[in-house]
């Protein structure tokens, strides 16, 4: 069953724990490559400096550059209504959260793609 988390350290840790950590990361900059987002994630990063480089990316692209911010949120595939559904009104906060959900995102595809090549 896959599993659910509360926030963005509770997955980075698991991710660690359960050793897709750097399953993760590649999957995380094989998105930003094709959204065309110039921006790696290096695997030496601790779950906390690499949640970190990700909410200053996804801040930079948000202020910066909205159709590279678009494109992400399309190539990691998170669902357009739970953005459209979410409070902007405190960046910080904002920023978190859309951090959370590409996260999650990402975690699935890293999650599904071991679970089914493990059982073949």
């Amino acid at each position: 069953m896959l599993p659910s988390y509360q926030n963005s350290n509770d997955l980075l840790i698991n991710a660690v724990k359960n050793n897709y950590y750097f399953m993760l990361i590649a999957q995380l900059n094989k998105d930003f490559n094709l959204a065309g987002f110039d921006f790696k994630l290096s695997k030496d990063n601790s779950p906390i400096a690499l949640k970190e480089a990700l909410k200053k990316g996804i801040q930079y692209l948000i202020s910066n550059d909205t159709s590279t911010y678009n494109n992400l949120l399309y190539v990691v595939d998170v669902p357009e209504e739970v953005i459209k559904n979410m409070d902007a009104s405190n960046i910080d906060e904002y920023v978190e959260n859309i951090t959370f959900l590409l996260l999650k995102r990402v975690w699935k595809k890293v999650w599904f793609k071991n679970k089914y090549a493990n059982n073949s």
